[in-house]
Protein backbone atom coordinates (compact mmCIF):
# COMPACT_ATOMS: atom_id res chain seq x y z
CA UNK A 1 0.00 0.00 0.00
CA UNK A 2 0.96 3.37 -0.62
CA UNK A 3 0.81 6.11 2.30
CA UNK A 4 -1.32 8.91 1.67
CA UNK A 5 1.57 11.34 2.52
CA UNK A 6 3.62 10.77 -0.10
CA UNK A 7 0.94 12.04 -2.71
CA UNK A 8 2.39 15.09 -2.70
CA UNK A 9 5.74 14.61 -3.31
CA UNK A 10 4.50 12.00 -6.09
CA UNK A 11 2.81 14.49 -7.69
CA UNK A 12 5.70 16.61 -8.06
CA UNK A 13 7.41 13.66 -9.17
CA UNK A 14 5.03 13.75 -12.17
CA UNK A 15 5.56 17.29 -12.53
CA UNK A 16 9.10 17.35 -13.17
CA UNK A 17 10.05 14.26 -14.69
CA UNK A 18 6.77 14.29 -16.35
CA UNK A 19 3.71 11.10 -17.72
CA UNK A 20 3.84 11.48 -20.99
CA UNK A 21 6.66 8.53 -22.54
CA UNK A 22 9.09 10.46 -25.00
CA UNK A 23 8.91 8.71 -28.00
CA UNK A 24 11.45 5.86 -28.98
CA UNK A 25 12.76 4.10 -31.19
CA UNK A 26 13.53 -0.45 -30.12
CA UNK A 27 15.91 -0.79 -28.02
CA UNK A 28 19.65 -0.89 -28.66
CA UNK A 29 21.04 -4.20 -28.87
CA UNK A 30 24.10 -5.27 -26.88
CA UNK A 31 25.65 -7.68 -29.05
CA UNK A 32 28.50 -8.14 -26.52
CA UNK A 33 26.13 -9.78 -24.35
CA UNK A 34 23.81 -11.13 -27.17
CA UNK A 35 20.63 -9.82 -24.96
CA UNK A 36 18.75 -6.37 -24.89
CA UNK A 37 20.15 -3.19 -23.69
CA UNK A 38 16.99 -2.08 -21.85
CA UNK A 39 17.05 1.31 -21.88
CA UNK A 40 15.09 3.40 -25.23
CA UNK A 41 17.17 5.86 -27.24
CA UNK A 42 15.06 8.36 -27.09
CA UNK A 43 14.05 10.74 -29.77
CA UNK A 44 13.64 14.77 -29.44
CA UNK A 45 10.19 15.79 -29.24
CA UNK A 46 8.96 19.44 -29.12
CA UNK A 47 9.03 21.14 -25.85
CA UNK A 48 8.28 25.04 -25.67
CA UNK A 49 8.71 25.09 -21.83
CA UNK A 50 11.68 26.99 -21.13
CA UNK A 51 13.32 26.34 -17.64
CA UNK A 52 14.78 29.29 -15.70
CA UNK A 53 16.66 27.97 -12.98
CA UNK A 54 19.56 25.89 -14.50
CA UNK A 55 21.46 28.98 -16.18
CA UNK A 56 25.28 28.57 -16.36
CA UNK A 57 23.99 24.99 -13.93
CA UNK A 58 27.14 22.00 -14.37
CA UNK A 59 24.01 20.18 -15.33
CA UNK A 60 22.41 22.47 -17.63
CA UNK A 61 22.73 20.39 -20.72
CA UNK A 62 21.78 17.05 -19.09
CA UNK A 63 18.76 19.02 -18.65
CA UNK A 64 17.91 20.80 -21.16
CA UNK A 65 18.54 17.25 -23.33
CA UNK A 66 16.22 15.37 -21.29
CA UNK A 67 13.72 17.89 -21.62
CA UNK A 68 14.27 17.92 -25.50
CA UNK A 69 13.57 14.07 -25.00
CA UNK A 70 10.61 14.70 -22.96
CA UNK A 71 11.72 12.64 -19.82
CA UNK A 72 11.75 15.29 -17.85
CA UNK A 73 9.42 19.47 -17.42
CA UNK A 74 9.38 21.86 -14.88
CA UNK A 75 6.89 22.81 -12.15
CA UNK A 76 4.36 25.49 -13.00
CA UNK A 77 6.52 28.26 -12.24
CA UNK A 78 9.12 27.05 -14.94
CA UNK A 79 11.56 26.26 -12.48
CA UNK A 80 13.31 22.80 -12.01
CA UNK A 81 14.95 23.28 -8.50
CA UNK A 82 18.14 21.53 -10.02
CA UNK A 83 19.78 21.20 -6.46
CA UNK A 84 16.90 19.91 -4.88
CA UNK A 85 16.97 16.58 -3.82
CA UNK A 86 14.97 13.66 -5.17
CA UNK A 87 12.99 11.15 -3.21
CA UNK A 88 13.06 7.20 -3.67
CA UNK A 89 9.65 7.26 -5.49
CA UNK A 90 10.94 10.06 -7.74
CA UNK A 91 14.40 8.17 -8.90
CA UNK A 92 12.44 5.00 -9.50
CA UNK A 93 9.82 6.84 -12.05
CA UNK A 94 12.60 8.26 -14.01
CA UNK A 95 14.59 5.25 -13.96
CA UNK A 96 11.43 3.34 -14.58
CA UNK A 97 10.60 5.27 -18.07
CA UNK A 98 13.98 5.47 -19.08
CA UNK A 99 13.39 1.78 -19.47
CA UNK A 100 10.23 1.62 -20.80
CA UNK A 101 7.36 1.68 -18.27
CA UNK A 102 4.79 4.28 -19.71
CA UNK A 103 2.06 5.51 -17.22
CA UNK A 104 -1.82 5.35 -17.77
CA UNK A 105 -2.78 8.88 -17.35
CA UNK A 106 -6.43 7.51 -16.68
CA UNK A 107 -5.07 6.43 -13.06
CA UNK A 108 -5.19 8.12 -10.37
CA UNK A 109 -1.65 9.60 -8.74
CA UNK A 110 -1.59 6.88 -6.18
CA UNK A 111 -2.44 4.01 -8.65
CA UNK A 112 0.22 5.20 -10.92
CA UNK A 113 2.39 4.85 -8.16
CA UNK A 114 1.33 1.76 -7.62
CA UNK A 115 1.88 0.48 -11.27
CA UNK A 116 5.58 1.83 -11.29
CA UNK A 117 6.62 -0.15 -8.59
CA UNK A 118 4.85 -3.07 -9.80
CA UNK A 119 6.50 -2.79 -13.34
CA UNK A 120 9.74 -1.94 -11.24
CA UNK A 121 9.53 -5.18 -9.20
CA UNK A 122 8.75 -7.17 -12.59
CA UNK A 123 11.37 -6.07 -14.49
CA UNK A 124 13.69 -6.60 -11.77
CA UNK A 125 14.52 -2.62 -10.40
CA UNK A 126 13.54 -3.56 -7.14
CA UNK A 127 13.07 -6.65 -5.01
CA UNK A 128 9.50 -7.49 -3.71
CA UNK A 129 11.23 -6.88 -0.26
CA UNK A 130 12.92 -3.86 -1.66
CA UNK A 131 9.17 -2.94 -2.57
CA UNK A 132 7.62 -3.68 0.89
CA UNK A 133 10.16 -1.45 2.36
CA UNK A 134 10.88 1.08 0.28
CA UNK A 135 9.83 4.20 2.57
CA UNK A 136 9.64 6.16 -1.31
CA UNK A 137 8.88 9.38 0.33
CA UNK A 138 12.75 9.53 1.45
CA UNK A 139 15.52 10.92 -0.10
CA UNK A 140 17.24 8.35 -2.55
CA UNK A 141 20.86 7.18 -2.09
CA UNK A 142 23.50 7.76 -4.29
CA UNK A 143 24.29 3.97 -4.19
CA UNK A 144 20.55 3.01 -4.75
CA UNK A 145 20.52 4.96 -8.01
CA UNK A 146 23.80 2.76 -8.74
CA UNK A 147 21.40 -0.12 -8.09
CA UNK A 148 18.45 0.86 -9.63
CA UNK A 149 19.77 1.78 -12.90
CA UNK A 150 22.50 -0.97 -13.33
CA UNK A 151 19.30 -3.46 -12.83
CA UNK A 152 17.15 -1.42 -15.38
CA UNK A 153 20.04 -0.71 -17.82
CA UNK A 154 20.81 -5.23 -17.81
CA UNK A 155 24.17 -4.06 -17.23
CA UNK A 156 26.44 -6.51 -15.98
CA UNK A 157 27.77 -6.00 -12.20
CA UNK A 158 31.34 -5.53 -11.94
CA UNK A 159 33.09 -7.56 -9.23
CA UNK A 160 36.24 -5.16 -9.93
CA UNK A 161 37.68 -3.58 -6.47
CA UNK A 162 36.52 -0.37 -5.45
CA UNK A 163 39.45 2.28 -4.69
CA UNK A 164 37.04 4.75 -3.21
CA UNK A 165 38.12 5.80 0.57
CA UNK A 166 34.93 4.76 1.70
CA UNK A 167 33.99 1.82 0.28
CA UNK A 168 33.32 -0.27 3.41
CA UNK A 169 30.33 2.49 3.46
CA UNK A 170 28.66 0.74 0.37
CA UNK A 171 26.16 -1.61 1.45
CA UNK A 172 27.73 -5.28 0.26
CA UNK A 173 25.19 -5.85 -2.02
CA UNK A 174 25.55 -2.95 -3.88
CA UNK A 175 29.52 -2.51 -4.79
CA UNK A 176 29.03 -4.56 -8.13
CA UNK A 177 26.40 -2.41 -8.83
CA UNK A 178 28.28 0.88 -7.73
CA UNK A 179 31.68 -0.60 -9.75
CA UNK A 180 29.02 -1.07 -12.79
CA UNK A 181 28.31 2.34 -12.66
CA UNK A 182 31.79 3.71 -12.35
CA UNK A 183 33.52 1.46 -14.95
CA UNK A 184 31.33 2.78 -17.29
CA UNK A 185 31.68 6.75 -16.03
CA UNK A 186 27.75 6.88 -15.72
CA UNK A 187 28.63 7.88 -12.04
CA UNK A 188 32.05 9.08 -10.33
CA UNK A 189 33.22 10.12 -7.31
CA UNK A 190 34.05 13.22 -5.64
CA UNK A 191 37.48 14.59 -5.04
CA UNK A 192 39.25 12.61 -2.45
CA UNK A 193 38.25 9.44 -4.38
CA UNK A 194 35.22 9.88 -2.36
CA UNK A 195 32.12 7.92 -3.62
CA UNK A 196 29.47 9.33 -1.11
CA UNK A 197 27.18 6.63 -1.20
CA UNK A 198 24.67 7.78 1.19
CA UNK A 199 24.32 10.75 0.05
CA UNK A 200 20.66 12.17 -1.25
CA UNK A 201 20.77 12.46 -5.11
CA UNK A 202 20.05 15.62 -6.49
CA UNK A 203 17.32 16.64 -9.04
CA UNK A 204 20.50 17.70 -11.53
CA UNK A 205 22.48 14.50 -10.44
CA UNK A 206 19.56 12.32 -11.67
CA UNK A 207 18.98 14.10 -14.82
CA UNK A 208 22.89 13.80 -15.44
CA UNK A 209 22.89 10.01 -14.83
CA UNK A 210 19.72 8.89 -17.07
CA UNK A 211 21.33 11.84 -19.56
CA UNK A 212 24.78 10.24 -19.90
CA UNK A 213 23.32 6.74 -20.07
CA UNK A 214 20.95 7.40 -22.89
CA UNK A 215 23.19 9.63 -24.55
CA UNK A 216 26.53 6.93 -24.11
CA UNK A 217 24.20 4.20 -24.97
CA UNK A 218 25.59 0.40 -24.32
CA UNK A 219 29.39 -0.18 -23.03
CA UNK A 220 30.15 -3.23 -23.87
CA UNK A 221 31.48 -5.40 -20.86
CA UNK A 222 31.02 -9.16 -22.13
CA UNK A 223 32.48 -11.62 -19.85
CA UNK A 224 30.39 -14.49 -21.96
CA UNK A 225 32.29 -17.46 -24.42
CA UNK A 226 31.11 -15.66 -27.27
CA UNK A 227 33.83 -17.29 -30.08
CA UNK A 228 32.28 -15.55 -33.06
CA UNK A 229 35.28 -13.53 -33.41
CA UNK A 230 39.12 -14.37 -33.33
CA UNK A 231 40.34 -10.79 -32.93
CA UNK A 232 41.56 -9.86 -29.55
CA UNK A 233 40.02 -6.66 -28.91
CA UNK A 234 38.87 -4.45 -26.18
CA UNK A 235 34.92 -4.56 -24.89
CA UNK A 236 35.00 -1.61 -21.97
CA UNK A 237 37.39 0.98 -20.97
CA UNK A 238 37.69 2.70 -17.14
CA UNK A 239 37.55 5.67 -17.61
CA UNK A 240 35.40 5.06 -20.79
CA UNK A 241 35.86 6.84 -24.10
CA UNK A 242 34.54 10.39 -23.78
CA UNK A 243 34.49 10.67 -20.08
CA UNK A 244 33.72 14.51 -19.19
CA UNK A 245 34.30 14.34 -15.56
CA UNK A 246 37.30 12.16 -14.30
CA UNK A 247 38.74 12.78 -10.93
CA UNK A 248 42.42 14.22 -11.23
CA UNK A 249 43.29 11.88 -8.38
CA UNK A 250 42.42 9.04 -10.28
CA UNK A 251 45.09 6.44 -9.85
CA UNK A 252 44.56 3.68 -12.11
CA UNK A 253 43.40 3.33 -15.81
CA UNK A 254 41.51 -0.06 -17.02
CA UNK A 255 41.21 -1.93 -20.15
CA UNK A 256 39.28 -5.08 -20.33
CA UNK A 257 39.26 -7.54 -23.17
CA UNK A 258 36.94 -10.29 -24.55
CA UNK A 259 39.68 -12.53 -23.79
CA UNK A 260 42.02 -13.18 -21.22
CA UNK A 261 45.24 -11.81 -22.22
CA UNK A 262 48.74 -11.66 -21.50
CA UNK A 263 52.39 -9.99 -22.50
CA UNK A 264 53.42 -10.91 -25.87
CA UNK A 265 57.18 -10.25 -23.89
CA UNK A 266 56.82 -8.79 -20.97
CA UNK A 267 55.21 -6.64 -18.84
CA UNK A 268 57.80 -4.15 -18.84
CA UNK A 269 57.57 -4.17 -22.90
CA UNK A 270 53.54 -3.45 -22.13
CA UNK A 271 54.42 -0.35 -19.64
CA UNK A 272 56.98 1.20 -22.73
CA UNK A 273 54.12 0.55 -24.89
CA UNK A 274 51.21 2.74 -23.48
CA UNK A 275 51.47 6.41 -23.45
CA UNK A 276 48.97 9.10 -21.81
CA UNK A 277 49.53 12.50 -23.38
CA UNK A 278 47.46 15.77 -22.91
CA UNK A 279 46.58 17.48 -24.95
CA UNK A 280 48.81 20.22 -24.23
CA UNK A 281 51.88 17.22 -24.96
CA UNK A 282 52.22 15.98 -21.60
CA UNK A 283 52.99 12.48 -21.14
CA UNK A 284 51.72 10.94 -17.92
CA UNK A 285 54.20 8.85 -15.72
CA UNK A 286 53.01 5.37 -15.43
CA UNK A 287 53.98 3.65 -12.03
CA UNK A 288 53.00 0.20 -12.86
CA UNK A 289 51.37 -2.28 -15.21
CA UNK A 290 49.10 -5.35 -14.33
CA UNK A 291 47.33 -8.21 -16.45
CA UNK A 292 44.71 -10.42 -14.56
CA UNK A 293 42.52 -12.37 -16.65
CA UNK A 294 40.96 -10.10 -18.69
CA UNK A 295 41.95 -6.52 -17.45
CA UNK A 296 44.86 -5.12 -18.38
CA UNK A 297 45.63 -2.40 -15.63
CA UNK A 298 47.58 0.83 -15.53
CA UNK A 299 48.43 2.41 -12.33
CA UNK A 300 49.61 6.15 -12.57
CA UNK A 301 52.35 7.43 -11.06
CA UNK A 302 51.20 11.35 -10.69
CA UNK A 303 48.09 13.16 -10.05
CA UNK A 304 46.48 14.55 -13.25
CA UNK A 305 45.80 18.26 -14.08
CA UNK A 306 42.21 19.92 -13.90
CA UNK A 307 40.14 20.23 -16.42
CA UNK A 308 42.23 18.18 -19.21
CA UNK A 309 42.05 16.12 -22.15
CA UNK A 310 43.84 13.01 -21.99
CA UNK A 311 44.62 10.24 -24.88
CA UNK A 312 45.52 6.79 -23.98
CA UNK A 313 47.53 4.90 -26.70
CA UNK A 314 48.47 0.82 -26.18
CA UNK A 315 50.77 -0.05 -29.26
CA UNK A 316 49.97 -3.02 -31.61
CA UNK A 317 52.17 -6.45 -30.75
CA UNK A 318 52.79 -6.05 -26.98
CA UNK A 319 49.60 -8.40 -25.89
CA UNK A 320 48.09 -11.32 -27.04
CA UNK A 321 45.26 -13.80 -26.28
CA UNK A 322 46.70 -16.10 -23.35
CA UNK A 323 45.06 -19.01 -25.73
CA UNK A 324 45.37 -18.66 -29.19
CA UNK A 325 48.29 -16.40 -29.33
CA UNK A 326 46.54 -13.69 -31.60
CA UNK A 327 48.04 -10.21 -31.41
CA UNK A 328 45.85 -7.43 -30.24
CA UNK A 329 46.53 -4.73 -32.86
CA UNK A 330 46.82 -1.78 -30.74
CA UNK A 331 44.54 1.44 -29.76
CA UNK A 332 44.81 4.50 -30.62
CA UNK A 333 44.26 7.85 -29.14
CA UNK A 334 40.88 8.76 -30.77
CA UNK A 335 39.69 5.17 -29.61
CA UNK A 336 40.35 6.41 -25.82
CA UNK A 337 40.31 10.20 -24.71
CA UNK A 338 38.95 11.52 -21.58
CA UNK A 339 38.79 15.06 -19.79
CA UNK A 340 39.26 15.20 -16.15
CA UNK A 341 37.05 18.17 -14.00
CA UNK A 342 37.41 21.29 -13.30
CA UNK A 343 38.02 21.30 -9.56
CA UNK A 344 36.27 24.02 -7.75
CA UNK A 345 36.88 24.69 -3.75
CA UNK A 346 34.92 22.72 -1.76
CA UNK A 347 31.66 25.10 -0.84
CA UNK A 348 32.51 24.92 3.28
CA UNK A 349 31.19 27.24 6.79
CA UNK A 350 34.69 29.18 8.17
CA UNK A 351 31.91 30.44 11.06
CA UNK A 352 28.81 30.15 13.20
CA UNK A 353 27.28 32.78 15.92
CA UNK A 354 25.93 31.05 18.02
CA UNK A 355 29.02 28.53 17.86
CA UNK A 356 29.02 25.15 18.01
CA UNK A 357 28.51 23.85 21.08
CA UNK A 358 28.72 27.02 23.04
CA UNK A 359 26.55 26.61 26.10
CA UNK A 360 25.63 30.20 27.44
CA UNK A 361 23.75 31.76 24.49
CA UNK A 362 21.42 34.75 25.74
CA UNK A 363 18.02 33.79 25.11
CA UNK A 364 16.74 36.83 25.19
CA UNK A 365 18.73 38.95 23.06
CA UNK A 366 19.49 36.02 20.48
CA UNK A 367 17.19 36.14 17.25
CA UNK A 368 19.15 35.61 14.69
CA UNK A 369 21.47 33.18 13.76
CA UNK A 370 24.46 33.27 11.41
CA UNK A 371 26.68 30.95 9.27
CA UNK A 372 29.24 32.88 7.26
CA UNK A 373 31.16 30.78 4.17
CA UNK A 374 34.23 30.62 2.48
CA UNK A 375 32.16 31.95 -0.60
CA UNK A 376 29.65 34.15 -1.77
CA UNK A 377 26.76 31.95 -1.59
CA UNK A 378 23.27 32.13 -3.89
CA UNK A 379 20.74 29.59 -3.46
CA UNK A 380 17.69 28.32 -6.10
CA UNK A 381 14.69 28.94 -3.28
CA UNK A 382 15.12 29.54 0.15
CA UNK A 383 12.02 27.26 1.52
CA UNK A 384 12.75 24.57 4.23
CA UNK A 385 16.21 25.13 3.52
CA UNK A 386 17.46 25.48 7.43
CA UNK A 387 15.48 23.85 10.15
CA UNK A 388 16.03 24.58 13.80
CA UNK A 389 14.73 22.20 16.84
CA UNK A 390 14.84 22.56 20.55
CA UNK A 391 15.46 19.31 21.39
CA UNK A 392 14.17 19.55 24.89
CA UNK A 393 11.17 20.50 23.97
CA UNK A 394 11.22 18.13 20.63
CA UNK A 395 9.85 20.57 18.11
CA UNK A 396 10.88 22.79 15.65
CA UNK A 397 11.46 26.98 16.21
CA UNK A 398 9.62 28.86 14.01
CA UNK A 399 11.51 30.70 11.33
CA UNK A 400 10.62 34.09 10.12
CA UNK A 401 12.87 34.83 7.31
CA UNK A 402 15.94 32.87 5.78
CA UNK A 403 18.54 35.74 3.55
CA UNK A 404 21.68 35.55 2.38
CA UNK A 405 24.51 38.20 2.26
CA UNK A 406 27.40 37.55 0.29
CA UNK A 407 29.05 35.14 1.87
CA UNK A 408 26.72 35.09 5.41
CA UNK A 409 23.61 32.98 5.62
CA UNK A 410 21.32 35.00 8.34
CA UNK A 411 18.47 33.34 9.82
CA UNK A 412 15.97 35.71 11.38
CA UNK A 413 13.90 33.50 14.26
CA UNK A 414 9.85 33.87 14.35
CA UNK A 415 10.04 33.12 17.84
CA UNK A 416 11.75 33.91 21.25
CA UNK A 417 14.79 31.04 22.51
CA UNK A 418 13.62 29.59 26.06
CA UNK A 419 15.87 29.29 28.78
CA UNK A 420 18.47 26.59 29.58
CA UNK A 421 17.10 24.52 26.44
CA UNK A 422 19.64 22.79 23.79
CA UNK A 423 19.01 23.71 19.95
CA UNK A 424 19.91 22.14 16.73
CA UNK A 425 20.54 24.00 13.20
CA UNK A 426 20.54 22.06 10.20
CA UNK A 427 21.45 23.61 6.90
CA UNK A 428 19.78 21.45 4.19
CA UNK A 429 22.07 19.81 1.21
CA UNK A 430 20.81 20.25 -1.99
CA UNK A 431 20.06 24.53 -1.08
CA UNK A 432 23.46 26.47 -1.54
CA UNK A 433 25.69 26.78 -3.92
CA UNK A 434 29.05 28.87 -4.71
CA UNK A 435 27.92 31.81 -6.38
CA UNK A 436 30.85 32.36 -8.65
CA UNK A 437 31.76 28.39 -9.30
CA UNK A 438 28.16 26.71 -8.76
CA UNK A 439 29.80 23.74 -6.70
CA UNK A 440 27.42 22.69 -4.07
CA UNK A 441 27.05 23.25 -0.26
CA UNK A 442 26.67 19.23 0.61
CA UNK A 443 24.66 20.68 3.71
CA UNK A 444 25.05 20.86 8.00
CA UNK A 445 23.91 18.34 10.25
CA UNK A 446 22.38 19.63 13.55
CA UNK A 447 24.68 17.65 15.43
CA UNK A 448 27.51 20.02 14.03
CA UNK A 449 25.65 23.27 15.27
CA UNK A 450 24.12 23.13 18.53
CA UNK A 451 23.70 25.56 21.63
CA UNK A 452 22.36 26.03 24.38
CA UNK A 453 20.75 28.54 26.17
CA UNK A 454 21.63 30.27 29.84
Amino acid sequence: MIKKGVISLVLAAFIVFGVATAASADPWKNEAHGKKWKFKQPKPVKVNVKLVDIKSHWAEKSINSMASWGMISGYEDFTFKPNATVSKHEALMMIARASGYEADKNLSWNNILEDMIDYAVDEGILTEDESEDLAGWQPAKRYEVAVWAVRAMGLEEDNDELFFSDTNEIPAYARTYVSSMYRCQYMVGYPGKIFAPNKPVTRAELAAIIYKILDQGPVGDDDSDDSSTDEVEISSLGPADGSDNVEIDIDKLTAKFNVEIEAVDTLADVKDGIEIRSEDGDVVDIDEVSIDGRYLNIELDEELEEDTTYKVTIEDDIIKDEDSDEIFEGLSGSQWEFTTVDEDEAVEIERLDPENGEEDVDWEDTNVLRATFNCDIDADSLVDAVVVYNKDDNEEVDIDTVQIDGDELIITLGEELESNDTYEVTIKDGYFSSEESGEEFEGLDGEDWSFTTN
